[in-house]
């Protein structure tokens, strides 16, 4: 039974009285403290709500698995309980009064515990006295339990629910007093569904017939031309090669190319699919192990051959081959089961229940691949290019998973404090005691630990791959920390959203555009992001769902519905990678002779999901709007707010070009009326080919008296009108000013 030894709360050394302020919100919001039950008895003391963040934020870093000062394992029921070296035991379940725990958090200054600090507050203290007197007894963490179908809760706008999710979502809501916010207006919806589920926004020509389409389905019918589109692939490959760390190139100094671009595409059209999502996460963990395997399950393995290679002159090639291991170690925990399991490399993990011996059994699953630090990059099959199923004589290689033959196994060993040069005793490829035990009839290699993964019996794969769905879409993890489900990671929002989405998933055979599809028909989804006084008062940071979340776009879908909406984006899938501008002298800094050619024809306007990535210098306008170096695994981008984005939106040339673009289509469109009139028609038309809505007059207001301001700038310095608008044109370059600021706009940036 797994035991959790770690707690909600941070391992950073943090203001004392701001942690112990939080400790004391988590209890507050998470249980009672001594209170009656209607039948005479006392509430039990939770926990997960009202011990474990105690533990975590003021025990555990001096008594858990980094550090045990006195012997003494706070994050383990069974050495907790037993005696010491002088006969003292810390917890005596059922009393309080006989545990060594209880005499020290009341002891007087110089002998309390903890040793500095703010000491316990009277109710944490009276909930540690009443938790032992009742047992003491240590719960499961919430994502390590079982997935058991949720009652769904009794509300009382019952018209409002469409589904049980929406059920769930309401009676949050209605608990606080609260309602859900307005469904949305049909542009508004048809936006959002094309960003979400293609990333990129719907054609002036897609919103006419939404609005035109009157008949009963007319929004299912448009989320299904959606999920049928093959942009969806392009759209939902994007997080996927976050957690891959993806990349064109090597990493390290020297970040030479790599070509890899081959399991990009595997991946997009494995997506377009509907490869069920356990099948997709065994294709890449061992997809050459598979019975039968072909070519496209071998290009799948690709997915751990993305760590970084260093290829210096000097170096080891077993310190970098293990490098490796460890990073397809990390990966798999934290991008695919949303655990911190490589805080074990070095020793037992310090909050949940891993130990470094678990550690490193399971760092045995990977020891026997054939691959090493070195500059071929062995082993690799050949595919045809660009596209490999399509006609081509051009071929290329692509680097692949492969285990050593029988007689050349090695031997893995557990490390001491993590260190090649500290080998100790052998150990056997094993999965974590605390979670639910191997399969008796897998084998014990790559394959084996797939299947055990993506089991139904291991409750964290199915939540962490509906929870990593739901933040695709809302832009924020129902478990926020999407990369930690152990105790220092966020609390879910809601506990029974949640396993309720993991359930579906596994129902729906684990079908990703099936559980995308019944996300985006609920009214929870089609609420407006408009919010009132109270939802704003009551929900600020939208935890419950009382609003549709508003946030900025992600840096690729920025560029490619700038494209899309000027008529420039190529609509060109697969292949190798291309280069559209960027700023001289980027790549200045990288290590090598190699230069970044910047590509001709529509390769200049293909989405961003195919823009050449180099780790140690990618590409600054991805960058500014918080693309990640992909030199480690990355579950989520943040989402910063700085002026370098602000002026990349408004310099670089992809953006000028699309702005270009539009000014050329609408600035000699033939209108009705003359003069400030033909002027306001057209940029009536501007705003709704970019905001697929109606203009306001005080919009066409502002904006014309912009466009005259520019016509007479332009029209004295024709060398500026020439830089803007790519030819000596003064009215042109007028409205493609006009157009920049149009593709500046929040309103332009961001989902809502």
């Amino acid at each position: 039974m797994f035991v959790d030894r770690k707690a909600i709360g941070t391992p950073q050394r943090v203001g004392r009285a701001l942690l112990v302020a939080s400790i004391v919100v988590l209890c507050v919001l998470g249980g009672r403290f001594a209170e009656s039950r209607s039948d005479g008895g006392v509430e039990p003391v939770s926990f997960d709500r009202e011990i474990r963040p105690v533990l975590a934020g003021m025990c555990l870093r001096c008594h858990g698995g980094v550090r045990e000062l006195a012997g003494l394992h706070l994050g383990d029921p069974t050495r907790a309980s037993a005696p010491d070296g002088k006969g003292r035991i810390a917890i005596v379940p059922g009393e309080s009064e006989a545990s060594e725990l209880m005499h020290r958090i009341t002891a007087p200054a110089g002998k309390r515990m903890p040793p500095d600090g703010e000491p316990l507050s009277p109710r944490q203290v009276e909930a540690f006295r009443r938790w032992i007197d009742q047992g003491a007894h240590w719960t499961d963490l919430w994502s390590l339990t079982p997935l058991a179908s949720i009652r769904t809760p009794t509300v009382r706008a019952t018209a409002w629910a469409r589904t049980p999710m929406d059920r769930i979502v309401l009676a949050g809501l209605e608990r606080v007093g609260l309602g859900p916010a307005p469904e949305a207006d049909a542009a508004t919806l048809l936006r959002r569904l094309s960003l979400d589920l293609i990333g990129l926004p719907p054609s002036v020509a897609q919103l006419d017939a939404f609005l035109a389409d009157r008949e009963p389905g007319a929004y299912e019918r448009v989320v299904n031309e959606l999920l049928a589109s093959p942009r969806f692939g392009e759209r939902w490959a994007r997080p996927w090669l976050d957690l891959a760390r993806y990349a064109d190139t090597q990493g390290y100094e020297k970040d030479g190319r790599r070509t890899i671009w081959a399991y990009r595409d595997w991946l997009i059209r494995a997506l377009n699919e509907d490869m069920p999502y356990d099948r997709l996460v065994t294709a890449q963990i061992a997809g050459d192990l598979l019975p039968d395997a072909t070519d496209d399950d071998r290009i799948a393995t690709a997915f751990h051959r993305n760590t970084l290679t260093n290829t210096e002159g000097g170096t080891d090639n077993e310190e970098f081959r293990m490098a490796a291991v460890f990073d397809r170690v990390a990966v798999t925990w934290t991008g695919l089961l949303g655990t911190t399991f490589h805080c074990a490399q070095c020793h037992s993990h310090p909050y949940d229940a891993f130990t470094q011996e678990d550690y490193y059994r399971f760092v045995a699953f990977f020891d026997q691949t054939a691959d090493a630090d070195r500059d071929d990059e062995s082993p690799t099959i050949t595919v045809r290019s660009p596209g490999f199923r399509e006609r081509s004589e051009e071929t290329t290689t692509v680097p692949v998973m492969r285990d050593l033959p029988e007689g050349e196994r090695r031997v893995t060993h557990f490390l001491e404090r993590g260190s090649l040069k500290k080998p100790k005793h052998e150990v056997t490829p094993d999965t974590p005691a605390c979670m639910p035990p191997f399969p008796a009839d897998a084998p014990r290699n790559r394959l084996g630990l797939a299947r055990w993964m993506t089991s139904p019996t291991n409750p964290l794969f199915a939540r962490v791959g509906a929870n990593r769905v739901w933040e695709t879409i809302f832009g924020r993890g129902i478990v926020e920390s999407v990369e930690d489900f152990g105790s220092q990671g966020t609390w879910p929002g809601d506990r029974a959203l949640i396993d309720h989405l993991a359930l579906r998933f596994v129902q729906l055979n684990f079908s990703t555009k099936a559980l995308v599809r019944e996300i985006v028909l609920s009214s929870t989804y089609r609420q407006s992001s408009s919010s009132g006084r109270e939802s704003q008062e009551r929900d600020p940071d939208n935890r419950l769902l009382s609003r549709s979340p508003r946030y900025r776009l992600e840096a690729e879908a920025i560029r490619d519905s700038a494209l899309a909406v000027s008529g420039l984006l190529s609509d060109r899938m697969y292949g190798p990678s291309v280069m559209p501008p960027q700023p001289e002298g980027v790549w200045s800094i990288v290590y090598s002779d190699d230069r970044w050619s910047v590509s001709e024809g529509e390769d200049r306007y293909r989405r961003g999901i195919y823009t050449f990535w180099r780790r140690s210098s990618p590409h600054p306008a991805l960058i500014a709007f918080d693309a990640p170096s992909r030199e480690t695994c990355t579950p989520r981008r943040s989402r910063s707010n700085s002026p370098l984005a602000a002026l990349v939106t408004m310099n670089d040339p992809a953006m000028i070009e699309a702005a270009q673009a539009l000014a050329a289509a609408v600035a000699n469109l033939p209108t009705e009326g003359r003069g400030a009139q033909a002027d306001r028609t057209r940029l009536a038309t501007l705003l709704r080919r970019t905001l697929f809505r109606e203009a306001r007059a005080t919009e066409l207001d502002l904006l014309s008296a912009l466009l005259d301001d520019e016509r007479d700038r332009f029209s004295g310095d024709r060398a500026a009108a020439t830089a803007m608008a790519g030819r000596d044109d003064p009215n042109l370059a007028a409205w493609t000013s006009v157009a920049s600021v149009i593709l500046n706009l929040d309103e332009f940036l961001s989902r809502a």
